[in-house]
C-alpha cells in the first residue's frame, strides 16, 4: 500500500519507535509459513506459524482498515453497509494494535517490514484499490454511482474476508501461541459472519 489508514498511523509510529531484534523466521518460497521455532526474544511456546502469521495478517488487515475508510467517505451509502464498514474498521483496527504489540514483544521488526509490501490471500491489487478509490470519488451527487461504489466494496471486501479466514487456518491448528490461536478463532468466527451479511446486502 501507498499509505498506511488515517486509523493506524498512531498504533504503526508506537511499534516503530521500539528498538527490536530481528526474528529468525522467514516464509518459504510459495508463501506457506515456515514450521520451526519463533524468534530469539519470543516466549518459548511462540513458533515461526505464529510469526508469519501475525508479519502477513497485520497488512490483510491495515488493507480492510482503508476499504472501509474509503467506503465510509462517500456520502449516500447506505445505513447496513455504512454499519459494516464501521464494524470492520474498529474491529480490525482493535486486532492490529494486539498483533502489533506481540510483534514489537517478540522482536520481529525485520519480518514485520519484509511482509508490510507483499499482497497476501484475497488483498486487493494496486489496481483494485484504486478502481475502488475512483468509484469512491466518482459517486459525490450521483445516486448510481454511490451505488456502484457500495456493491464494488462488498464485493471486494467478500473476497478479502475469503482469502483471511483461509491464511487463518494454519495458525488455529499449527501455531503455538495460545493468545494468537485465540485470536484467530474470533477472525473467522467475526469474517465468516460478515461474509454471510455481505451476501444478504447484495441480494444473494
Amino acid at each position: 500500500m501507498k499509505k498506511l489508514p488515517t486509523a493506524l498511523t498512531a498504533l504503526v509510529l508506537t511499534a516503530a519507535l521500539a528498538g527490536c531484534s530481528t526474528g529468525s523466521g522467514s516464509p518459504s518460497e510459495d508463501g506457506s509459513p515456515p514450521a520451526a521455532s519463533g524468534p530469539a526474544g519470543a516466549p518459548a511456546e511462540v513458533n515461526d506459524i505464529d510469526t508469519h502469521f501475525v508479519a502477513m495478517m497485520t497488512p490483510h488487515h491495515e488493507q480492510a482498515v482503508e476499504m472501509s475508510e474509503i467506503i465510509l467517505a462517500v456520502d449516500g451509502v447506505s445505513e447496513p453497509t455504512r454499519d459494516l464498514a464501521q464494524r470492520i474498521l474498529d474491529g480490525q483496527t482493535e486486532e492490529i494494535g494486539t498483533m502489533l504489540g506481540w510483534a514489537d514483544a517478540w522482536g520481529m521488526d525485520d519480518l514485520m517490514q519484509m511482509h508490510s509490501v507483499h499482497v497476501a490471500n484475497g488483498m486487493l491489487t494496486s489496481d483494485q484499490m484504486g478502481s475502488l478509490e475512483r468509484l469512491a470519488d466518482a459517486s459525490t451527487g450521483d445516486a448510481t454511482a454511490v451505488t456502484e461504489a457500495e456493491a464494488t466494496f462488498l464485493e471486494l471486501m467478500h473476497s478479502h474476508h475469503e482469502g483471511a479466514i483461509a491464511m487463518t487456518q494454519g495458525e488455529i491448528e499449527g501455531g503455538g501461541h495460545a493468545g494468537l490461536r485465540d485470536l484467530a478463532q474470533v477472525m473467522v468466527d467475526v469474517q465468516t459472519a460478515e461474509m454471510a451479511e455481505i451476501d444478504t446486502l447484495l441480494g444473494r
